[in-house]
């Protein structure tokens, strides 16, 4: 707690006068800051009763100004094995969790997450040090949307119950806008190839059953849901500067 107490400490008092300081030898360049990202995510609220822990994968794009401040997009992959919504498929399966093939056999019935999550992201960055800003925190806040669904995985040509229009009964595709919060360290120096930031990520998003029907319900599941994500992101950053060099040893982002 301590810790946490100090990063907050420097978030909000002496970070802002770092980048205030008239005789800062730095030139913070503006860059273009492609990032590959992975998360490992916990969910929460309605997500959390459908779903396990899982994981994201996805690309950001941000142009970065050179008071640190930055903007860009982002867009990622949802996946995960872990799904705890399964009764919803009962009236398909046999009593071990199996089902019946056109071929008469027993063949294993697999339920994934899957979903995605598009989204505009805006934030800042904030140094240790204004003689060698190349490790500080990073702070975003981001919107868009996200879609998600549970994937049923079966040998589509010898089980024809649950692929196509029928695994659409079956799938509770829902869809909504997002909002999102993102702290972490970062490092980023011109020259290195370990650009990295790592922190903590924390996602609300409003959605909805987007399916005329459920099969099992035999009716639309029009609720509200609140479907919260929090976790740890990792990413790899490769900055493209832009503009002429400073003659600083230090070019960061």
């Amino acid at each position: 707690m301590k810790r946490l107490i100090w990063i907050f400490i420097l978030f909000f008092g002496l970070s802002p006068l770092h980048s205030q300081e008239k005789d800062d030898p730095v030139n913070f360049e503006n860059a273009l800051l492609i990032a590959p990202e992975l998360s490992f995510q916990l969910p929460g609220a309605d997500f959390a009763k459908r779903f396990g822990p899982g994981y994201q994968f996805g690309l950001s794009i941000n142009y970065k100004f050179r008071k640190n401040w930055l903007i860009g997009g982002e867009g990622g992959f949802l996946f995960g094995t872990s799904v705890k919504e399964k009764n919803h498929i009962e009236n398909t399966i046999t009593s071990n969790g199996q089902i019946i093939t056109d071929d008469g056999i027993l063949d294993d019935v697999n339920l994934n997450l899957r979903g995605a999550i598009l989204k505009v992201n805006a934030g800042k960055s904030f140094f240790f040090s204004p003689t060698k800003p190349s490790n500080g925190i990073l702070v975003k806040i981001g919107g868009g949307y996200m879609h998600h669904k549970i994937l049923i995985d079966v040998d589509k040509q010898i089980t024809p119950q649950l692929t196509g229009d029928y695994a659409k009964g079956y799938d509770r595709f829902s869809n909504g806008i997002l909002l999102s919060q993102y702290i972490g360290l970062i490092r980023l120096e011109q020259g290195k190839f370990v650009n990295l930031s790592f922190g903590f990520e924390i996602t609300e998003a409003f959605t909805k059953n987007r399916r005329p029907l459920d099969f099992y319900m035999q009716k639309p599941l029009n609720d509200s849901r609140i479907d919260l994500m929090y976790g740890f992101k990792l990413s790899w950053i490769i900055p493209v500067y832009i503009g002429e060099s400073s003659g600083s040893q230090y070019y960061t982002y």
